[in-house]
């Protein structure tokens, strides 16, 4: 018999690669360096992403506050506009009073507004309304009333004999508000040939931050000045 044995393949060693701790730490800190700039990025985007929407929200805000009131105002008549200051008299403070009528207390006067003084407190347009698609009376007209109450910070507004109520959002503070009217008079009296005119001017600040906005808008009247 024959002995047959298998031919013996030499014996060789598998090597295995890897890391070593000095390249595991500094792809560590590698890592980490990338991840902290992306976080700090992130986070300046996201910082800034609300302060736009902050932004958007505020501008929103006044633009649909002074689109109310500039559609009311250009086809109203009859303009009379006055303030009542904080430390000093003068000015008729009744027509801005909740219960008391503005019919009664400016009837069909007309009054311009060339400057606006320091201080004032409450401070406003009254008109009557062109036309009665807004209000719907049937008999007597109704005034109404913008104006910038600066106790509560807001702008309000009042019809006829009715509580003021405010339209801007509670997180808007109004800083200022200031209505400027021009012409007021009708074309009939003497020496009147300006077409009545207002002008809006409105600083407001986010109630959150202290940043501040500034709207102004210029109204002419629509219907015929006569």
């Amino acid at each position: 018999m024959y002995n047959m044995t298998m031919p013996q393949l030499p014996h060789r060693t598998t090597r295995h690669s890897g890391f070593t701790l000095i390249e595991m730490i500094v792809s560590l800190g590698i890592f980490a360096v990338v991840i902290t700039m992306a976080i700090g990025s992130l986070l300046v985007l996201i910082a800034s992403n609300q302060r736009i929407q902050g932004e958007q929200s505020v501008m929103t805000n006044l633009a649909f506050a002074l689109d109310s009131m500039t559609r009311e105002i250009r086809t109203g008549y009859n303009y009379y506009c006055d303030s009542f200051a904080n430390y000093s008299a003068g000015g008729n403070t009744n027509y801005f009073t909740d219960g008391n009528s503005q019919e009664v207390e400016i009837g069909d006067g007309t009054q311009d507004c060339t400057s606006v003084p320091g201080g004032h407190e409450l401070h406003g347009v009254s008109f009557f309304e062109g036309g009665k698609s807004i209000l719907g009376t049937t008999t007597t007209d109704k005034r109404i009333l913008y104006f910038f109450d600066a106790a509560s910070a807001t702008i309000k507004r009042k019809v006829g004999d009715e509580d003021a109520q405010p339209i801007i959002s509670s997180g808007l503070v109004i800083e200022s508000a200031k209505f400027f009217v021009t012409g007021s008079e009708p074309q009939s009296t003497a020496g009147d040939f300006e077409q009545p005119t207002v002008t809006i001017f409105i600083e407001a600040r986010d109630a959150t931050d202290d940043e501040t906005y500034q709207l102004q808008t210029t109204v002419t009247q629509r219907i015929l000045d006569l």
